[in-house]
């Protein structure tokens, strides 16, 4: 600011020193050379107490306002008309600059200090320039209401500040809880899929077995489910959206040949195509998704189709991949599942949102049902 009002008064001098005519071989322009110098020296003077808050610096800059100030005030003079007063807009606007340079202080008090200093010593080296010059004294009201509205502006912006500093820890105590909400939801969001894919699949697995001993396959599936909610602590609060970290086992075998034996244990052949082993190149937690994704609407044909035979195909394009899952059952119409049904909102949809992915499903009451997952090839 201080910089740009001494750069207007310099070009304001400069007009000044062109536009009267000039006596014999004086050249008009070079009677604009001191007061330049004069207000280049006053800009330094200016730099120095807005970036130095030392109290000698202070002074020293202080010192150089006020003499530059003078040496201004005394050498501009002849260039002013003979009518015009103290107050002249020339003489004035370098006191406004000199003003303002205090207002990068560490404190309210220290700013107010500094720019009445500024501006005491500004104005007098100023009045006794033009004094001397014998032009006529009164009061520079623009110099006096630059201090004023300095003054105002300080404090109004340092008690703006006061009462944000006193907001903040309230601001910091409603971030957090509103976390601890969205971690609360997270860890409900988890809790209720681990419960669907694992204790209602089991179930609905049992339920539809005739009478005698369970098979061994029904059995190994229930052993990897109670100990996966063994660690059902350790697994909820496991990153990854809506993924479940270890529902999947990872082992020699992928994941997708995992799931195909646990949904095959139940008489479901599947018919896979397309380019599978795009899934193994994806990152581990969106091959995690979109698998357990891919398990349950394969157990969605199983408890709600009426078929033993399904389509799966996966298909990488662009920079995504994508796994559509079509079979000849029952069908349903979409837009009148109830809001309770776990199956597709918690282990589909929630689990390919949760990774950045989507899922569409199409289905026709008596013409199948075909849903198809996408998800991106790399997580950020």
């Amino acid at each position: 600011m201080s910089s740009i009002l001494l750069a207007a008064v310099a070009a304001i001098v400069f007009v000044l020193s062109v536009r009267d005519p000039v006596n014999a071989g004086e050249v008009g322009i070079g009677r604009a050379i001191v007061p330049v110098l004069s207000l280049a020296v006053l800009g330094a003077g200016a730099y120095v107490l807005q970036r130095r808050h030392g109290s000698l610096e202070t002074v020293v800059a202080l010192l150089i306002v006020c003499c530059a100030g003078f040496a201004y005030a005394l050498s501009v003079d002849p260039l002013l008309a003979a009518s015009q007063k103290s107050d002249s807009i020339v003489l004035s606007l370098p006191v406004v600059a000199a003003t303002v340079s205090g207002v990068g202080r560490r404190s309210l008090a220290s700013c107010l200090v500094v720019c009445g200093l500024s501006n005491v010593a500004m104005s007098s080296a100023s009045v006794l320039g033009t004094a001397i010059g014998g032009r006529e004294i009164v009061v520079d009201f623009t110099a006096l209401g630059s201090l004023i509205a300095v003054f105002l502006l300080l404090i109004v912006l340092w008690a703006a500040r006061r009462n944000a500093v006193q907001e903040a820890p309230a601001l910091d105590r409603a971030a957090r809880e509103q976390q601890s909400i969205n971690e609360e939801a997270r860890l409900l969001g988890h809790a209720s899929s681990l419960l669907h894919d694992t204790v209602l699949g089991d179930l609905h697995a049992i339920a539809m077995l005739g009478p005698g001993p369970i098979p061994e396959s029904h059995l190994a599936v229930i052993r990897r489910d109670l100990d996966l909610l063994a660690r059902s602590d350790e697994l909820l609060r496991a990153t990854g959206g809506a993924a479940i970290p270890g529902l999947i086992e990872s082992t020699s075998e992928s994941m997708l040949t995992r799931t195909l034996a646990r949904v095959g244990s139940r008489g479901l052949r599947v018919i896979v195509s397309g380019d599978v082993d795009e899934l193994d190149a994806l990152d581990a937690t969106a091959e995690e998704a979109i698998v357990a994704a891919i398990e349950q609407c394969l157990v969605n044909v199983v408890v709600h189709a009426g078929v033993s035979l399904a389509e799966l195909a996966i298909v990488a394009s662009g920079d995504e991949v994508t796994a559509t899952i079509t079979d000849a059952g029952r069908g349903f119409t979409v837009s009148a599942t109830p809001a309770d049904r776990l199956g597709l909102r918690l282990s589909v949809y929630d689990r390919m949102f949760g990774v950045g992915g989507s899922a569409t499903v199409w289905s026709t009451p008596g013409a199948g049902t075909s849903v198809l997952l996408s998800v991106p090839k790399g997580l950020a």
